[in-house]
């Protein structure tokens, strides 16, 4: 002792502290100064340098000099007095944090390195809750949002039917509950705008009734919403979306009462409404549908999705019970048209995300949430061995009167100002990911009206996530590093470090585990778009092009005009050198459909009901149809020439057709009476079946086929429908332009719509869009955890092996080969790898049944995923440890031999 105390007695002289005191840390600083002194001879340093960085040591600040300011205020504390004020716990906050600062600018990698983890942790999960408040907890931009429900018919085969325009007058008229009603078409068509340097382009257009705007409580930007007197007067007027307003008219407001050309006939611009009337369709404008005086037969057309507006007080239950009665009068009344029909009421907020899309949102959040638990183990791990590395200091604090509290309280505010840096830099990040989102999702995947922004309620999710975090990943450092007790860590035996080693390996293996769900679930949704990707379409071409074509009525106002448009066009497109098939048709495979279903009966078969009528997709095609996509038709014909508006009235059915309803012997000269609707007064057309085509899906993941009925549009000449054009050779897309313009050469007056140019590869990867981003996001944030773990597992193995130098040394002396020391260290990773990854697959097969609604054509426990999962972590832990252990074999016994 007599050695080292001169100088620990210079360094306590300034403290004044008393007799006995000051001997008690003497002595154990000598103490801890002679162990030190030894441990440098043995590192190869001779005695005077041995002396000298053992003094030097003492007096850094990270020791003895960085409690001087605590040691003063304790020895010169005045006697508690009974009753007196407590001091600032604030004030000590602040000085915790000021010397954590302090101590985070000796170590700037490790502090970046955690900030940084941090902050990719914090800047997703804000992200991705903004989408979650969005969808599950904001409520819609509209006054009373919780009063607006969607009305749906709801019949023995389909609980969301379109609605009759005269049941939705008389719902409105009858009922209390509602204090007003409205509708809107499913579908968004187009019209063709006249522009006053007489061009012409297509823009969007939507059929609203009068009141729906008042029902949504939308407040026009501009002039007003639509007047019962617009609907009375059958006035022709459009209400203009915001979007369209600022992008054609530059936001002027002079733009009410203007006069616009669409379609070739005038409308007047009433007003202008905000973005938010987005939710009922993505359109540039809105016209109106007048349904006030609509004959009797318009009961039994179907066409508007009904949207109410509760009364004040109303609830959803004492609406629906209302409805209900109303229905049923209804159908009493009318039994012809109403029989067996009755209202279902939706919220408008569970309509407009969907069922879909929640669980979407609670998928992301689920699987962000489980990135930053390792993020927070990574930054764990991380300051652990921070801590030990600074054992020798809380040693020296502990000596000097620091109590285990004390240390906590020091290391807790250190995590807590990396989680804050983190968090700060984390917000910027989910900010900066917000803006880039919606280029990468799928289009329409979210609503118009919903919008990811960084705000008051995201910032305030951030500063409970950032506290969050600095106590998770600040905890066990700070627990582990106070509970060594300072013989132990001034002797640097092996146990000071020990219990530490096995938290750090835990850590590891949770994350680990928590990698593995991540993986399965990333490997259950790659597996599910492969299916969905890999379905059989039931079409042979791969260059296919599609465009909307929607001829005015005006310019062509019988179906021979506009039979004569059709082939004028078709003639012109098939002579453009490049192009080998054309045709028409009102669906897409896989997309949209223009015509939508139809109701039948089979002759020979016992009469169904009316309201129990089965139900097809209805297709009007042209006879070059099934050719130019290489849909094959199986029995029977195509549609040819013999297939014209005065002969025998002809139609194909599918393969599901056949099977469901025409199984055992041939289906072709069987008839079929056909309906557009299942209102008795709805015109039947008996149709003989000349051909059985290939199933051709509607949609990716049908589970079961969908019956279809194609019709010659010779026969039922459609309203809008699309053109399909196949080249030669070479991409689809190249055919846009010369096709545009073929039309143009017909359409010489810019009277006819044309848009959406789309490749049917563009269609089918817009079907798959919603199954595609599920899938890249879950398998980049899973990719993400998979390098967390791996880094985590290199973090601990290179801390072992740092530890345990004089070991593997001594075993090398002592004939240990190489391979034995690579063996002894990949074990270590075996171990903690194997751990994880059997709790991760157990807890992957009980949590995959929560997917099951996300899943196509693959199982929850599906044994291909779960292999490839653990092989992927094997490849994972194999290379994590190849540094590690060739470090360990590449030690020196001279090493281990100068250091004994």
């Amino acid at each position: 002792m007599s050695e080292w105390a001169p100088h620990v007695r210079a360094q306590l002289a300034r403290l004044q502290l008393d007799g006995s005191r000051e001997l008690e840390i003497v002595e154990e600083l000598s103490q801890h100064l002679d162990e030190r002194f030894e441990e440098l001879r043995r590192e190869g340093h001779d005695e005077a340098r041995a002396r000298q960085l053992a003094v030097e040591e003492l007096v850094e600040p990270t020791t003895l000099a960085a409690q001087m300011s605590p040691l003063r205020q304790a020895a010169h504390a005045p006697a508690p007095v009974l009753g007196a004020p407590k001091t600032s716990r604030l004030g000590d906050l602040w000085q915790d944090l000021r010397y954590g600062g302090r101590m985070l600018g000796k170590n700037p990698l490790i502090a970046a390195t955690a900030i940084l983890t941090i902050a990719l942790g914090i800047g997703a999960n804000s992200a991705i809750f903004a989408l979650v408040d969005a969808t599950l907890l904001r409520p819609l931009p509209f006054p009373d949002p919780a009063q607006i429900v969607l009305a749906w018919e709801r019949t023995p085969t389909t609980s969301r039917g379109l609605v009759s325009p005269l049941n939705m007058v008389d719902w409105a008229g009858r009922s209390r509950s509602f204090a007003a009603i409205g509708g809107f078409t499913a579908n968004v068509g187009g019209m063709v705008m006249g522009n006053a340097d007489g061009l012409a382009d297509t823009v969007s257009r939507q059929w609203v009734t009068a009141d729906i705007f008042t029902v949504l409580g939308v407040q026009p930007l501009a002039g007003r919403a639509f007047q019962p007197s617009d609907d009375l007067q059958r006035r022709n007027v459009v209400v203009l979306g915001e979007d369209f307003w600022r992008e054609r008219f530059h936001g002027d407001r002079q733009v009410v009462g203007r006069e616009v050309r669409l379609d070739g006939e005038l409308y007047t611009i009433v007003g202008v409404v905000p973005r938010a009337a987005q939710v009922i369709g993505r359109t540039d404008l809105w016209a109106l549908l007048s349904i006030q005086g609509a004959p009797a037969r318009a009961r039994g057309s179907h066409v508007f999705v009904a949207v109410g507006r509760l009364r004040p007080g109303v609830t959803r239950e004492a609406g629906q019970s209302e409805i209900d009665a109303v229905a049923a009068a209804l159908a009493r009344e009318f039994p012809d048209t109403n029989a067996q029909r009755s209202v279902r009421l939706e919220a408008l907020h569970e309509a407009v995300f969907g069922t879909e899309l929640r669980q979407t949102s609670v998928l992301f959040i689920g699987v962000v949430g489980l990135v930053l638990l390792m993020c927070c183990a990574n930054v764990a791990n991380l300051l652990m061995t921070r801590a030990t590395v600074r054992q020798r200091e809380f040693a020296v604090r502990a000596a000097l009167g620091a109590d285990r509290r004390r240390i906590i309280r020091q290391l807790m505010a250190e995590s807590l100002a990396l989680a804050v840096i983190g968090g700060l830099l984390g917000l910027a990040i989910g900010a900066a990911i917000l803006r880039v989102a919606p280029s990468l999702m799928p289009e329409a995947l979210l609503p118009t009206v919903l919008t990811l922004i960084i705000d008051a309620r995201i910032a305030a999710f951030c500063a409970v996530m950032v506290l969050l975090v600095g106590v998770l990943f600040g905890i066990a450092p700070a627990w582990h590093a106070s509970s060594l007790s300072a013989a132990q860590t001034m002797s640097g035996t092996r146990s000071a470090t020990g219990r530490g080693g096995r938290v750090r390996e835990l850590l590891v293996a949770g994350q680990v585990a928590v990698v593995t769900v991540l993986l399965v679930g990333a490997g259950l949704l790659l597996r599910t778009l492969m299916a969905v990707e890999g379905v059989d379409r039931g079409y042979a071409a791969d260059q296919v092009l599609s465009m909307v074509v929607d001829p005015m009525s005006d310019t062509y106002p019988t179906d021979e005009a506009e039979m004569q448009f059709y082939g004028a066009v078709e003639q012109e497109i098939r002579a453009l050198p490049g192009v080998q098939g054309v045709a028409w048709a009102t669906t897409l495979p896989l997309g949209e459909s223009y015509e939508g279903t139809a109701f039948f009966e089979i002759e020979g078969q016992p009469a169904p009901a009316t309201s129990q009528r089965p139900a097809a997709d209805m297709q009007i095609v042209s006879p070059s149809y099934f050719e130019t996509l290489g849909v094959p038709v199986l029995q029977g014909r195509p549609f040819d020439g013999r297939d014209i508006a005065g002969g025998v009235h002809v139609c194909i059915v599918n393969e599901a057709f056949v099977r469901r309803h025409l199984p055992g012997g041939s289906p072709i000269g069987r008839r079929l009476v056909i309906r557009e609707s299942d209102s008795p007064q709805a015109v039947a057309v008996v149709r003989e079946i000349v051909g059985v085509a290939r199933q051709v899906k509607a949609s990716p993941t049908e589970t079961e086929d969908l019956l279809q009925i194609y019709v010659p549009m010779a026969q039922d000449t459609p309203g809008d429908i699309f053109l399909l054009v196949t080249p030669r050779s070479g991409p689809a897309a190249a055919l846009t332009m010369p096709v545009r313009q073929a039309i143009g050469r017909v359409d010489k007056a810019q009277l006819v719509s044309v848009r959406h140019f789309m490749t049917l590869d563009e269609v089918a990867a817009v079907a798959n869009a919603r199954h595609r981003f599920r899938a890249i996001l879950v398998m980049a944030f899973a990719a993400l955890a998979l390098l967390l773990a791996m880094v985590g597992l290199f973090g601990i193995l290179a801390y072992a092996v740092q530890q345990r130098i004089r070991d593997f040394g001594v075993r090398r002396a002592l004939g240990a080969s190489t391979r034995h020391v690579l063996a002894l260290v990949a074990s270590n990773a075996a171990w903690v790898f194997a751990g994880g990854i059997v709790a991760g697959l157990v807890i992957a097969n009980i949590l995959g049944r929560l997917m099951v609604a996300m899943l196509f054509d693959v199982k929850p426990s599906d044994p291909v995923t779960f292999l490839a999962v653990a092989v992927v972590l094997a490849i994972g832990a194999l290379v994590s440890a190849i540094a590690p252990a060739w470090r360990a074999a590449r030690i020196e016994p001279a090493i281990a031999l100068r250091s004994e």
